[in-house]
């Protein structure tokens, strides 16, 4: 097992991540002589080393399960309660509540809810690439991207909730959907906000 397990593991990208990681390294100690900066270098050679932990213990596992339309269907609805909680009980960091602090932890649920996006939104595409112009095809997509922008944006974080619509607008592009129909929702979303930009949110 654990043979198979090294043959999973993609040497190349460990090859471009470990030069990478050490530059970080070699940044953080340089800046140790500063009184001001912490201890950031041990904290960095302790997350270095639980990530790369997690790494290959990753390795182990057979991720496809995560094809699984019930398994991702879980997924979604955990991370969209997570940003739903965070809105009540999150810490605030400038002015977002986007982190759930455990004190010697910080979680942010807008990074997993990211990769759940892409996974059911290629799980969606890939088992409809026969019907894929039809133009329903984009608001039932799009409805996935769309609740957790808006519990995003509720944070508020706009800039997460702008990734959130550019990981959906990617997938789109590439899934074969017509580019007329997609231009025609764009036209009509952006003649909307412009509409509430200057007639609502003005006042």
């Amino acid at each position: 097992m654990a043979e198979k397990a090294l043959k999973r593991i993609d040497w190349l990208l460990v090859a471009f991540i470990v030069p990478i990681i050490l530059a970080g390294l070699v940044t953080m100690k340089s800046f140790s002589f500063l009184e001001t900066t912490g201890n950031f270098f041990e904290k960095q050679v302790i997350w270095v080393l639980v990530s790369l932990a997690v790494f290959f213990i990753f390795s182990y596992i057979d991720f496809r399960f995560l094809k699984r339309t019930d398994v991702l269907v879980f997924l979604l609805l955990l991370m969209s309660f997570a940003l739903l909680t965070l809105i009540v009980l999150g810490n605030i960091f400038n002015e977002n509540k986007s982190w759930f602090n455990f004190g010697f932890f910080s979680f942010q649920p807008v990074d997993m809810m990211k990769l759940v996006l892409v996974l059911v939104l290629a799980k969606y595409f890939s088992r409809r690439h026969v019907e894929i112009r039809n133009i329903k095809h984009i608001f039932i997509s799009g409805f996935y991207a769309f609740v957790p922008f808006v519990l995003v944006l509720l944070q508020p974080d706009f800039g997460s909730a702008m990734i959130i619509i550019f990981i959906w607008l990617g997938m789109v592009l590439v899934s074969g959907i017509s580019k007329l129909h997609l231009f025609l929702v764009f036209a009509s979303g952006a003649l909307i906000f412009v509409s509430l930009w200057f007639f609502a949110f003005a006042h």
